[in-house]
């Protein structure tokens, strides 16, 4: 009898709940050499099975305890600065009298100059003029006013000379040496600007296919990808026609009800304009779908021949305050998980954005099965079992008082 009971308590359990199939993806991070803040970054095959706000991501050490971070994305273009040297082409001292120096150019249009020289104790006045052959010169500075050139901890100094914009091949500085002595000019130069788009990681496809709407003079691309993508720039390869100008849209398939009534539309996410003289690489309004479509509005022309279409992402961080020789994972796809709360996430803009940066590789997928509760019907409540209970001790009194008088009866 008691083994029946446990039988029966098994079914019942059983009956009760339901196992489900939940993805896990993890990764190894890189070893850290020295202890401190780290860089982290993400790869797709992270993001691609995390959710959008990265909310399941987690950080364990060696020991399966979770490691404070927080997320970075950085500005997508960088703008870096170099020292260029500029060409002296000669330099004259006519003692009691000036200093005359030449030198070239490098620029279309040039308005300042980096001037170094070694510490003097005292002020200059300075011309400048320019010239494109050497020959004859125009003033482009008449009055000049240098006073600042003596350092405390160096043996030069550097000073900022600014004039108006000229675009003379060759400038000539002369500094006024009549009451005072001449200064030494180590080098003349400037600093180069220059604006570096950062590497955008790239999103794979799992499948394209086109399909000719003649009636409609539409091209329509359907893309798929393997899971919902974050999706920041696209690059379209046309091979032909030479020329071309087509406006493009790009929408996913939506349901809407109308008058009680479910249908299926397409909803814009976003279009660009093709054109032949300009650059088919754009960036768009960020998309985060793993259903896509492509339409190339053709009117009376050729359609266009594609070879290829790309789509990237803008690259994401995790910073996070890492031990040397200590190995880490990466833990994510957990849907249902609520995005942490840590304290490091409070100090993020006193945090530098040059840090050194780690990778993650080993990236695997796996299934792990949960037991989870399964919804219950009114019949399978404990209340609705006592009720039969009872109803059914009710049932069997009556009945049994009914056989009782029946019997007397008799």
């Amino acid at each position: 009898m008691k083994i029946l009971n446990k039988q029966i308590k098994l079914l019942l359990a059983l009956a009760f709940v339901n196992v489900a199939i939940a993805q896990n993806t993890t990764g190894t991070i890189e070893i850290a050499k020295e202890d401190g803040l780290y860089e982290i970054s993400l790869p797709n095959k992270i993001r691609s099975f995390s959710n959008r706000d990265l909310s399941d991501f987690r950080i364990l050490d060696s020991k399966g305890k979770e490691v404070a971070y927080f997320v970075r994305e950085k500005r997508s273009s960088v703008r870096t600065s170099s020292y260029a040297k500029f060409e002296i082409h000669s330099n004259k001292v006519i003692t009691n009298k000036k200093t005359s120096i030449i030198f070239k150019n490098p620029y279309k249009v040039i308005e300042e100059i980096i001037l170094t020289t070694a510490n003097y104790s005292g002020s200059k006045n300075y011309k400048i003029l320019g010239s494109n052959h050497l020959k004859q010169w125009y003033g482009v500075l008449n009055n000049g006013y240098l006073s600042n050139i003596n350092a405390v901890n160096n043996t030069s100094i550097d000073n900022v000379i600014s004039f108006p914009k000229c675009n003379y091949k060759y400038l000539k500085i002369e500094f006024n040496d009549v009451n005072s002595l001449p200064i030494n000019v180590l080098q003349i130069g400037n600093l180069d600007s220059a604006i570096t788009n950062r590497e955008l990681q790239n999103v794979a496809v799992k499948s394209m296919t086109t399909v000719e709407l003649v009636e409609e003079k539409r091209t329509q691309i359907h893309i798929t990808f393997e899971n919902k993508e974050v999706i920041n720039q696209l690059h379209f390869k046309v091979v032909a026609p030479e020329f071309f100008n087509r406006n493009v849209i790009i929408y996913k398939k939506a349901s809407r009800k109308i008058k009680n009534k479910e249908e299926v539309y397409n909803k814009r996410l976003t279009n660009v304009r093709f054109n032949s003289d300009l650059d088919t690489n754009f960036t768009i309004p960020e998309i985060f779908e793993d259903d896509i479509y492509i339409e190339v509005e053709n009117k009376d022309s050729n359609s266009l021949s594609f070879a290829g279409i790309n789509f990237y992402q803008k690259p994401l961080y995790v910073i996070s305050s890492l031990k040397a020789n200590e190995k880490y994972t990466v833990q994510t796809g957990r849907k249902t998980m609520d995005a942490p709360e840590y304290d490091l996430s409070f100090f993020k803009h006193n945090i530098s954005e040059n840090l050194p940066r780690l990778e993650i590789s080993n990236v695997l997928k796996e299934e792990v099965k949960q037991t989870v509760a399964k919804e219950q019907s009114f019949w399978q409540q404990p209340w609705f079992m006592w009720v039969c209970i009872v109803l059914t001790g009710l049932i069997i009194i009556y009945f049994s008082s009914s056989l009782v008088k029946d019997l007397k009866k008799q």
